[in-house]
């Protein structure tokens, strides 16, 4: 007796569940096709059953006082394990499903993680003439828009377009002259609620100028100091990945090298990083303390590293090749032997 009902639960486990379930990944099109009509007709014989079991159901689940609202709700968890499920049956590309890891994460990375740092914003001084300033951005990465200021990024009177520029290239007035004013955000916000910002349309408290130069928003600390810019192009690397302009190929986060090392920008966000070198989980990263490569380092170390300097941790070595001044410019992560990564204390 328990032979025979264990070759029939084997039987009922291989050919009503999973066999057919695989044979349906593997030619969706053609198993649908196939059982479609058959079950069409199941579903039309069988509702009434359904309707009164489904009745029932709910009628105790509101007797034992559970909310059903909450029982319908489909959670982020669930989203993501059936992403993984399609992953793996090849239903889903790998850059597809990052995709949509990085849209749900969006919400929890601040503008800090996805802003232009201070130091690296290209700014034009509201008293030169478009002339002064083409001289001076000739040979730059291009730019549809930049900031004006008077004499730093402390004094910003507001952001003139290239477009506005070309078109008044042969005037002496000032670039003010054709300047519209700059929208400035809190670093507080997260990448979501400045998404819904740009595609929020014109109000009374957010004129047509202002909303025009959101091409273009300007981020600031508690005290009013400008930190960072942030663009739709940064919103969108936060969900696709980088967007390497071919105008200039080396300015990119992530090269792989022949040997499988990768030559890294300090910049580069953690997310980026972690999509890159297949990494779960970073040090220390529920606390927030850090939002580019450079910053993980500085955490490693312990303090500024020189050039030459390596930190090693979650089964990769990271060396400080390059130093622009005190910030760490280009990084080398080399993947460690499985025997190191055993004795890596942090992971």
């Amino acid at each position: 007796t328990a032979t025979v009902v264990t070759l029939i639960t084997l039987s009922t486990i291989l050919f009503g569940e999973l066999v057919p379930k695989r044979i349906g990944q593997i030619y969706p099109e053609t198993a649908a096709r196939l059982t479609a009509p058959a079950m069409l007709t199941l579903s039309w014989m069988a509702r009434p059953l359904v309707n009164a079991l489904s009745w029932c159901t709910a009628a105790i689940l509101r007797l034992m006082r559970i909310d059903l609202e909450k029982v319908r709700q489909v959670t982020e968890e669930e989203i993501t394990a059936s992403l993984v499920e399609g992953v793996d049956a090849g239903l889903i590309e790998h850059h597809e499903h990052q995709m949509v890891k990085n849209v749900f994460h969006l919400d929890e990375r601040n503008l800090v993680s996805l802003m232009v740092p201070r130091t690296d914003i290209v700014w034009l001084d509201s008293a030169w003439t478009v002339q002064q300033a083409m001289s001076q951005i000739q040979g730059e990465a291009a730019h549809s828009w930049y900031p004006l200021c008077r004499n730093g990024l402390d004094e910003v009177v507001g952001v003139v377009s290239m477009a506005s520029m070309l078109h008044h290239v042969n005037s002496d007035l000032p670039l003010e002259t054709w300047a519209t004013p700059a929208a400035f955000v809190p670093e507080t916000l997260s990448g979501l609620d400045l998404l819904s910002q740009f595609r929020s349309p014109h109000t009374a408290d957010k004129p047509q100028g202002q909303m025009h130069s959101t091409r273009m928003v300007l981020v600031v600390d508690e005290y009013g100091v400008v930190q960072g810019l942030v663009t739709p192009r940064d919103l969108l690397e936060a969900i696709t990945g980088e967007l390497v302009q071919t105008t200039s190929p080396q300015d990119v986060w992530a090269v792989q090298r022949t040997d499988g090392s990768w030559l890294l920008d300090g910049t580069m966000p953690v997310q980026e990083l972690k999509s890159r070198l297949e990494i779960d989980t970073l040090p220390a990263e529920e606390k927030g303390i850090y939002n580019t490569l450079a910053g993980l380092i500085m955490l490693l170390a312990g303090d500024l590293p020189k050039e030459g300097e390596a930190v090693e941790s979650m089964g990769w070595r990271f060396e400080v090749v390059d130093l622009d001044g005190r910030r760490i410019d280009k990084v080398l992560a080399t993947l460690l032997p499985l025997r190191h990564q055993d004795e890596d204390p942090t992971g």
